[in-house]
């Protein structure tokens, strides 16, 4: 097959969404598939990522900040409060007072309400006139069999969309999150609620088949466009797991580490109930170091602070993607946190899958009933416990494992059984050639 695949995130960037993305391609190329990327570039993350494929099969198209007007307006706002000094009668300067309040709110106003106007579908518009003409010069002397989209962000599908028409190829469309019923869009204006919806229609419904992460998406999906779809997993490269790590000496009397990597949707996906839970143990809590790396302390430390358990919590940079599958190895216990609301139903993150690969037991937080929490319970890889003192209660179950063994056991390899990312990405490539022969 030829596929031309269109993602904004792409290697060397360190986001889930690019390894997803670029390890697909690099599964495609292997087996012998004609691919070519057009993907963004300045994305605003930590570019410490592997490209594992050709850099000749790769365009990087630029693309124009839409959202720098608003930083302009700030400027201008500041301004506005520091105005030119005059002097007195006796020399010395003097501070004008700032400019009225409410001339200064309505600023705001409308620097506030900018973003919901322009970013549309997302703060990534901007990469669209560049991608297209990206991918149009791409099939000038090579016609793809199928155009592969992979969003967030969604401004990726407007581009496969507008290729598609104009080429007379087919594409796929995948759906790494939700988009205009995305949960996580809180206070959203009701008119913009709206023009999302038509926008996903309207660009769905010209796609061929759909994609998505989790078994409640793909119905969900299916029920409101009755297009052929696949559920993918973001599944675990197996070579990132095959080279042993040196493991420290069993050593009861060491912290048991809980490790996370990656960021937080504050409010949402809150790593509180594991604090309480530290503070219910009283002295054994001090036994225990929770470690985040490459989270904001601004969303982690004042809720450790609040549990009284600061002193238990480190937050650390962000790290390469391959030292962070090095960390999650070494840690005794992994924590999963997801959103405790029937509307994370079907989210999964593509953490998840690392985690179970590093066959360390799991603390999950959250929706009991949810996509990890299930796998996790099915596979005996760990517990889903968002009442403090049952978390508390199963923390003092593994401090006497350590006691025993000197370290918490590895999991089993049949926890990880067929998760890994070549078996999803198996299943894939056949979704598609099946779609290539309907066609």
């Amino acid at each position: 097959m030829k596929i031309l695949v269109v993602s904004w995130y792409f290697p060397p960037v360190n986001t889930i969404g690019a390894v997803r993305v670029g390890k697909f391609v690099r599964f495609l190329i292997e087996r012998g598939h004609d691919v070519g990327v057009v993907a963004g570039r300045h994305w605003g993350h930590p570019e410490t990522m592997p490209l594992g494929v050709p850099l000749a099969r790769v365009v990087y198209a630029n693309s124009v900040d839409v959202n720098a007007p608003p930083r302009m307006l700030g400027s201008m706002l500041k301004r506005l409060r520091r105005q030119p000094k005059a002097k007195s009668e006796a020399g010395a300067t003097e501070e004008t007072p700032a400019a009225p309040g409410a001339r200064r709110s309505l600023l705001n106003r409308l620097r506030d309400f900018y973003p919901t106007l322009v970013n549309v579908p997302d703060n990534r518009v901007g990469w669209l006139p560049w991608a297209y003409s990206a991918g149009r010069r791409m099939c000038r002397d090579w016609r793809p069999d199928l155009i592969f989209a992979s969003g967030p962000p969604f401004t990726a599908l407007l581009v496969a969309r507008l290729l598609g028409a104009r080429s007379g190829v087919p594409w796929i469309a995948e759906l790494r999150d939700r988009w205009a019923d995305d949960p996580y869009h809180v206070g959203l204006a009701a008119w913009r609620q709206a023009l999302d919806e038509r926008l996903e229609r309207s660009v769905l419904n010209s796609a061929r088949a759909l994609v998505t992460v989790t078994e409640p998406w793909t119905e969900f999906y299916r029920a409101k466009y009755g297009k052929p779809i696949a559920t993918i997993y973001n599944g675990y490269d197996p070579a990132d797991f095959a080279e042993p790590i040196a493991e420290p000496a069993p050593d009861p009397a060491a912290p048991l580490v809980i490790g996370y990597t990656g960021s937080i949707y504050p409010g949402k996906r809150d790593p509180t109930p594991l604090f309480e839970a530290l503070r219910l143990l009283g002295p054994d809590g001090e036994r225990f170091r929770v470690v985040f790396w490459g989270s904001d302390p601004a969303h982690v430390l004042p809720l450790a602070e609040r549990a009284r358990v600061r002193h238990l919590v480190e937050v650390r940079p962000a790290v390469p993607y391959k030292e962070a599958l090095d960390l999650q190895r070494q840690s005794d216990l992994l924590l999963l946190m997801q959103w405790n609301d029937p509307r994370e139903q079907g989210s999964c993150p593509g953490k998840f899958f690392e985690y179970i690969a590093s066959l360390r037991p799991m603390i999950v937080l959250g929706l009991a009933d949810g996509v990890p929490a299930t796998i996790a319970r099915q596979r005996a890889a760990g517990f889903c416990l968002n009442d403090p003192q049952d978390l508390a209660d199963q923390l003092r179950v593994w401090l006497k494992e350590k006691d025993a063994l000197g370290r918490i056991a590895t999991l089993p390899l049949a926890a990880r059984e067929g998760l890994s990312r070549t078996i999803q990405y198996e299943r894939l490539e056949k979704f598609m050639d099946e779609l290539l022969r309907q066609a």
